[in-house]
């Protein structure tokens, strides 16, 4: 909602007397839901985006370590014995479930960051929601909807970067020790 307060006169400049309407823009009740929920999906669409971008990195974290690691423990013979076995075992199912859990975590999901405005209009029209508030109120509700619908995959992409996290430490202490009770 905007409102405006009576124009007022300027003192001449020129000989061109102008008038100026100050305005200013008070959001109600009703636009601040929407708001708020127009804010909340975008955040946890950003969320989704952050967690998805630190799925390459951990990949090639994983890669290095193995690529740096692998000579050590697969020359001469080794690994021998129990421990040296044990270490190259954790490592190497360290490198599958980095490998794994970053494939879960940048597979396509069906998730929805928007309302589609065409069947948004139609369900409001079918309701005969077509002023002001209700408008605004049924689009926020139609957000949170779609934010709770999203939140099931959100938590799943969580756990599967803190899952690849947790392979490469595996991987990482896995293949150290093997690597380093070869030499």
């Amino acid at each position: 909602m905007v409102t405006c307060a009576p124009a007022r006169a300027l003192p001449a400049i020129a000989s061109h007397p102008k008038q100026l309407a100050s305005c200013s823009a008070v959001a109600n009740f009703e636009e601040r839901i929407y708001e708020l929920g127009s804010g909340a999906l975008a955040d946890q669409e950003r969320q989704v985006a952050e967690v998805r971008g630190r799925g390459a990195t951990l990949l090639a974290a994983g890669a290095v370590i193995a690529s740096l690691l692998a000579k050590p423990v697969f020359h001469a013979g080794h690994p021998h014995g129990f421990w040296q076995a044990a270490g190259t075992v954790v490592g190497l199912l360290g490198c599958a479930g980095v490998l794994l859990f970053v494939v879960l975590l940048l597979r396509p999901y069906s998730l929805g960051f928007s309302v589609k405005p065409g069947a948004t209009y139609r369900a409001l029209w079918d309701q005969d929601i077509l002023e002001q508030p209700m408008v605004d109120i049924a689009l926020a509700e139609a957000f949170e909807e779609r934010r709770e619908e999203n939140t099931k995959v959100v938590k799943r992409l969580v756990w599967f970067l803190a899952l690849a996290l947790a392979s490469l430490l595996l991987e990482t202490i896995g293949l150290a020790t093997a690597a380093a009770l070869s030499s």
